[in-house]
């Protein structure tokens, strides 16, 4: 019994180092320029991960602000693999460079990519992409069907 404690451990010590996306590495990654300060875009993605990407379990969130850059993390419990990370610098007085890594698994998935990078395009938080894709989906969504 006492001999398997050590081996479990070192299980969830490992299954631990394979969570999280690593420095610039995530699996889902984007970048844009925001028409809005970085201290803006900040607060955006700060209010972002603190609604939609926390979810339960422990999961924390790092927020930094310094002068002309930010950086937003989520991290995960236990340790400081990054589940998400957002990286704020300033291109000038009302614009910014911001790269998103997501995770790519749960929460952290291609619609929170979407979502993050409208709520500091728009400054709203919201867990949900209301903006249409680009391109249209494959599906014609917007076509009514033909009669038989």
């Amino acid at each position: 019994m006492f001999k398997a404690i050590p081996l479990a451990a070192a299980v969830l010590a490992l299954a631990g180092c394979t969570v999280g996306t690593g420095p610039n590495g995530g699996a889902l990654s984007a970048d844009m320029q925001a028409k809005v300060s970085y201290q803006a875009a900040y607060e955006a993605a700060m209010a972002q991960a603190q609604r939609c990407l926390l979810g339960q379990g422990g999961y924390r969130l790092d927020g930094k602000l310094e002068q002309g850059t930010a950086l937003v993390r989520v991290l995960a419990p236990m340790s400081d693999n990054e589940m998400t990370r957002v990286e704020i610098k300033s291109s000038g007085p009302d614009s910014a460079a911001v790269h998103i890594n997501m995770w790519g698994r749960s929460i952290w998935n291609r619609d929170a990519l979407r979502a993050m990078k409208e709520a500091v395009t728009f400054g709203v938080p919201s867990c949900v992409s209301y903006m249409p894709g680009d391109p249209r989906p494959a599906e014609e969504v917007w076509t009514l069907p033909r009669p038989r």
